[in-house]
């Protein structure tokens, strides 16, 4: 079958396309700034939502290429807002499970079959912490002696250090539910059971994925419902989004986990305060395509 070469739109004509398909442009210059720093197709992801649905490309009524740039700068600032909220959470995840696993199951416990529920997905593990190994070129890795260890791999308080949060997601998500400090480490974060604390760390892991990778975040609907709660032993939502509903799957209910592992992560942080700021910065975000409910801000969560 022969290929056909899609052209490439050169920066004029990426400006004719946009004027043509209804957008509003009052700084020529500033366009052509972000069409040639940030990239057409990287803000198409942007002007999306101020296209009509019923024609396609075409935008809506008024629509401008500033509510673009307002738009793409506010989730970038929510990105940075939240990678360092998930930086906290993460180093806190990784010390937690060092601590509690270390002194009962030993140096090199994350290897130890009987301590998990499956040695295929330990198998899987184990093959990643060995690329990753590989690849490290951090000293406290390259100094391991594996003759005068007796062990294959680095202990836990150097090997962890170097994993992914979503390894190490997979690691406690895979150690069998009868080994008492799983619960304790869920407890630590003041969730009754294991349970919730697998299904939120996954969330912060994904999360934490699109933040790193520049991926839009803001009215982006997430694959991924968080296991709902009620009852919390630290300050949480009364108003919890309906599981059936497409908000269970918008980002408010992920930064609500997030605030709410901060309790434990980083106690007298200010991440309620800057969130808010940044609201109150960008008032035209739509919170709604958000998935945040009426009266958000009142709920003990956020005080």
């Amino acid at each position: 079958m022969k290929s056909i070469e899609r052209p490439f739109p050169l920066l004029p004509d990426q400006i004719k396309i946009l004027q043509q398909r209804g957008l509003m442009i009052n700084d020529l210059e500033e366009t052509n700034h972000y069409l040639a720093h940030v990239g057409f197709f990287r803000l198409a992801e942007y002007w999306q939502f101020l296209q009509k649905e019923n024609i396609r490309n075409a935008f809506i009524s008024g629509a401008t290429f500033d509510q673009v740039i307002d738009l793409y700068n506010f989730d970038r600032e929510l990105r940075l807002l939240l990678l360092d909220a998930l930086e906290r959470i993460e180093v806190s995840f990784r010390a937690i499970m060092i601590n509690m696993m270390c002194p009962v199951y030993g140096s090199n416990w994350f290897t130890n079959k009987t301590i998990f529920f499956s040695e295929e997905r330990l198998s899987g593990v184990i093959e990643t912490i060995n690329r990753e190994l590989e690849r490290s070129d951090e000293v406290f890795i390259k100094q391991h002696d594996k003759q005068k260890s007796g062990f294959e791999h680095p202990p836990a308080w150097e090997t962890l250090r170097i994993l992914s949060f979503g390894t190490l997601s997979k690691i406690y998500r895979n150690i069998r539910n009868d080994i008492r400090e799983k619960k304790i480490i869920s407890n630590l974060y003041g969730l009754p059971e294991e349970k919730w604390l697998q299904s939120w760390v996954q969330v912060v892991s994904i999360l934490r994925n699109y933040c790193a990778h520049h991926s839009l975040i803001c009215y982006r609907m997430f694959l991924s419902r968080p296991k709902e709660i009620r009852r919390t032993k630290l300050p949480w939502i009364k108003n919890i989004p309906d599981g059936s509903r497409v908000e269970s799957k918008q980002l408010y209910y992920q930064i609500c986990i997030v605030r709410y592992l901060l309790h434990t992560a980083s106690p007298g942080n200010d991440f309620s305060y800057r969130l808010m700021e940044l609201l109150v910065k960008y008032r035209g975000i739509d919170l709604e395509k958000m998935g945040f409910l009426e009266n958000w801000d009142e709920e003990d969560l956020w005080q």
